[in-house]
């Protein structure tokens, strides 16, 4: 096929795509950003006026601001931290031959594709403060003092939903770290081998160094997850008890549900500048202490 040939080819094969991404993220981002900053009630046009900057000051002075940019960045920060942790912890110990090894992977991973209402609507049930399986179970062993009212209590709540984020999410991350370990050649442990590395020493000079590309995928989409947290706040708690768990999603979710559409709008765009203003440069902080191998 000549070259002029394959390049047609080649758009056509985009083209689909392409059209695709334009319609459903390119256009409705934009639009989103141009209605950030009318004033609009619902969906009544004759009301649409150009408002400025006023969407984004009705932003910052609601009422619960200032705690969901708190919860929002205290979830972010435990989340990332402990997924990323742990799913590095499980990565190294499965990231071997021995029995069982793939269905331990698979058991691991299960929880990420389980529909995110539907963990929050499970464990909902799980942490009921009175007949929640976890605080029967630590009655019937003789722990009731660390039977909690998970998601009631305004101190513990935005906790319990971290947890269940971490129990979800951390086999995902698993999955990412352990493809960017298994990708890392055995010449490097040989000859580490040969001058006497073993163990931690194998795993801080070759192991970490070289999984860092895989590494900072992985933080960078828990960063962003853990920034952009709604469906299972919404799912657990909706924001509450009172507003002990309210993050910028929910305040987002209100805006909409209440018919301010630029005030939503205009706190979605904050909200993307706010991931964009941290993740860039943290993957670019990483990514220049990345080495090839």
């Amino acid at each position: 096929m000549k070259r002029g040939k394959m390049k047609r080819y080649s758009y056509a094969l985009a083209v689909p795509g392409l059209a695709l991404y334009i319609i459903f993220f390119i256009i409705p981002a934009v639009g989103g950003l141009l209605l950030s900053f009318v004033k609009i009630l619902g969906f009544d046009l004759s009301s649409a006026r150009f408002g400025g900057i006023s969407n984004y000051i009705d932003v910052f002075t609601q009422p619960n601001m200032r705690l969901a940019i708190y919860n929002s960045f205290v979830f972010a920060v435990i989340t990332t931290i402990l997924k990323t942790v742990i799913g590095l912890s499980l990565a190294v110990a499965l990231n071997r031959r021995m029995p069982m090894t793939n269905a331990l992977r698979t058991i691991f991973f299960l929880p990420a594709v389980i529909n995110t209402v539907a963990v929050g609507l499970i464990f909902s049930s799980l942490m009921h403060p009175t007949n929640g399986l976890i605080n029967t179970f630590l009655r019937s062993i003789g722990l009731e003092a660390m039977a909690k009212p998970w998601l009631v209590d305004t101190r513990l709540a935005i906790f319990s939903v971290c947890a269940i984020e971490i129990w979800k999410w951390s086999g995902f991350t698993m999955v990412i770290l352990l493809s960017g370990m298994q990708a890392i050649g055995k010449d490097y442990y040989e000859a580490a081998e040969i001058d006497g590395a073993v163990g931690w020493k194998k795993f801080r000079y070759i192991t970490f160094p070289l999984l860092l590309p895989a590494f900072n995928n992985a933080l960078i989409l828990n960063m962003i997850g853990g920034l952009k947290v709604f469906d299972l706040i919404q799912a657990t708690t909706q924001g509450g008890p009172g507003s002990a768990t309210e993050v910028f999603g929910t305040i987002i979710f209100k805006s909409f549900g209440s018919g301010r559409l630029g005030e939503g709008c205009a706190a979605s765009v904050l909200l993307a500048v706010i991931i964009a203003a941290i993740t860039i440069p943290t993957y670019k902080y990483i990514a220049d202490r990345e080495v090839e191998m």
